[in-house]
């Protein structure tokens, strides 16, 4: 009887196997070989075209830690983290709790308006932008100086160095807010009635319900689209490229752009490599850090 259900037990394991073993080989061959290969460069000083590579050790890594523009790098990405945090995150909140209300109406309209930008190409969106931000024909420039703005003629929202990251994260926070009113939507609309008939017989007003019932009960919620931030800060990309490369100077340099132009643009792929791995190490270690605090909590 032991050796049947032995052999049960075995049959299922290995119909779960022939089930997973697809997804598995592929993220072998996609995720994890190209980690380890990424790990094997960062030790090596590579052009990307030389059929050897020189070893160099922790050379590479030597270097980041004193190069001043990968810290001015991490300094742009916590200014991204910072503001998309406080403004996409709090405004899809409020967002969705207005629209919640039952007296808007219709939802489903609002919902389609907030997050149509979500679906739009971050290169698109680089591109609108840039228009908008142009110091020639600009829109911005034009509706600044329409309003009685002094010396609005004369600002470049993309050519000062002082200006130009937070023209950056405006621009990329436009795309967010929907994804999280959408989600926040969904989570207040999940909340229980009775909670809410309650507060509202006790005398809560707005503000008590906000911040005494839905936030609280959502809280999972907030910790999720938090650390969705938190990860796409670090790995913002697209629209910094599309708008200005990194400059002027490296006032706009993201790590993941400050990456991608060692590696392939000045062919210097172990130490693209190695700026690489660090990166995905501060994720990683911010995103545990973050998570274990709201766990406590």
């Amino acid at each position: 009887m032991n050796r049947g259900i032995s052999g049960k037990n075995f049959v299922k394991w290995l119909g779960c196997f022939a089930f997973a073993a697809p997804a598995v080989l592929f993220y072998i061959l996609f995720v994890v070989v190209p980690i380890f290969g990424t790990v094997n460069i960062s030790f090596h000083r590579w052009n990307g075209a030389s059929p050897r590579m020189t070893f160099i050790g922790l050379e590479n890594y030597r270097r980041i830690f004193s190069d001043p523009v990968f810290y001015h790098a991490i300094k742009n990405n916590i200014i991204w983290i910072l503001f998309t945090i406080f403004v996409p995150v709090f405004l899809g909140l409020i967002l969705a709790t207005l629209i919640s209300r039952p007296y808007v109406r219709p939802k489903l309209l609002y919902r389609l308006t907030y997050f149509m930008p979500n679906i739009v190409s971050l290169v698109a969106v680089g591109i609108v932008w840039g228009w908008i931000y142009n110091p020639v024909f600009g829109i911005l420039e034009r509706f600044l100086v329409a309003i009685g703005i002094p010396g609005a003629d004369q600002i470049d929202f993309l050519g000062d160095p002082n200006l130009v990251i937070w023209s950056l994260v405006i621009a990329g926070s436009w795309t967010a807010f929907g994804f999280n009113m959408t989600v926040f939507l969904a989570a207040i609309q999940g909340i229980d009635n009775d909670y809410l008939e309650v507060a509202i017989l006790e005398g809560a007003n707005f503000f008590q319900i906000f911040f005494r019932v839905i936030l609280p009960t959502i809280k999972g919620t907030v910790t999720l689209l938090v650390l969705n931030s938190l990860i796409g800060s670090f790995k913002v990309f697209d629209i910094v490229m599309i708008m200005t490369k990194g400059g002027p100077y490296h006032s706009s340099e993201v790590v993941s752009t400050y990456m991608y132009s060692r590696a392939f643009l000045m062919n210097e792929y172990g130490y693209g490599a190695a700026v690489a791995l660090i990166l995905a190490l501060v994720i990683a270690v911010c995103s545990t850090l973050y998570m274990r605090v709201m766990e406590r909590e």
